[in-house]
């Protein structure tokens, strides 16, 4: 074997960073912060994002329309809008066929997603804005705090920001003004990815299960699907029989 030699000049791996792992689920901006560590997402690109506001801000008309006729693309998607969300008073289409993209409902939620778009390459990223970032991916299920019972479920919400993701990147990449700036350009598209990622992880904590032993379980019935529900049915019908079973088995050898 190699002799050690006592003058190697390899660095000693840094120790790896502790994550308080109740925290991720029991602090929102912990698990902000966390996200955003892991994904490298920092000050240089918030600063980049800000920087291309003037950019994106122009776009957002264009973006928000295309966003919701690829919604319209597909009738379960669609058909999510048939549903009355929290803060819209006014007049409800009464199917798809009379639901179109310049119905009341979709010029209400268009504005929602336009002043939300804005927000993302101008927000401050300090607890409020990340309580903000937080609430848009908890109003899209079906939790107790809110007036609404409309629940997004979260394959349709996850093929979207796979949708936006690629449409934003394709049409900011082809921006005259990036075009003209290689390097700003890279950092853009990179902090809209990271954004775009940290932004679907505040959604998907509404829908996994994982942590729910931190949080009593609120998050993981949030996320039950319809498939998970009869899955659930079904065990508890089985419990249910089985101790009927028993209890019929034990009190005949009871009489035995």
């Amino acid at each position: 074997m190699a002799p050690l030699n006592p003058t190697s000049t390899t660095p000693t791996p840094a120790a790896p960073k502790h994550i308080d792992r109740p925290r991720l689920y029991t602090d929102t901006y912990y698990r902000f912060t966390y996200v955003s560590e892991f994904a490298n997402f920092n000050e240089t690109d918030i600063a980049a994002l800000k920087a291309a506001a003037p950019l994106v801000a122009p776009l957002v008309p264009t973006i928000v329309d295309k966003v919701y006729e690829r919604l319209f693309s597909f009738d379960i998607t669609k058909g999510v809008f048939l549903q009355r969300n929290q803060g819209f008073e006014g007049q409800l289409a009464s199917d798809l066929d009379h639901l179109v993209l310049d119905s009341e409902q979709i010029k209400f939620r268009k504005d929602f997603l336009g002043k939300y778009l804005v927000k993302l390459v101008t927000g401050s990223y300090d607890k409020a804005f990340v309580t903000y970032l937080d609430w848009v991916g908890k109003i899209h299920t079906d939790t107790p705090s809110k007036k609404s019972k409309i629940n997004v479920e979260y394959i349709h919400v996850n093929a979207l920001f796979a949708w936006l993701h690629g449409f934003l990147i394709e049409t900011l990449d082809a921006h005259p003004a990036l075009q003209a700036d290689p390097e700003g350009r890279a950092k853009t598209l990179a902090a809209l990815s990271k954004l775009l990622w940290i932004q679907n992880d505040l959604f998907a904590r509404y829908y996994v299960r994982d942590g729910a032993e931190f949080t009593h379980g609120t998050v993981a019935r949030r996320g039950l699907s319809l498939i998970d529900n009869k899955v659930v049915g079904w065990l508890v019908g089985f419990a249910a029989a089985a101790a009927a079973v028993g209890y019929a088995v034990g009190k005949s050898n009871l009489l035995g």
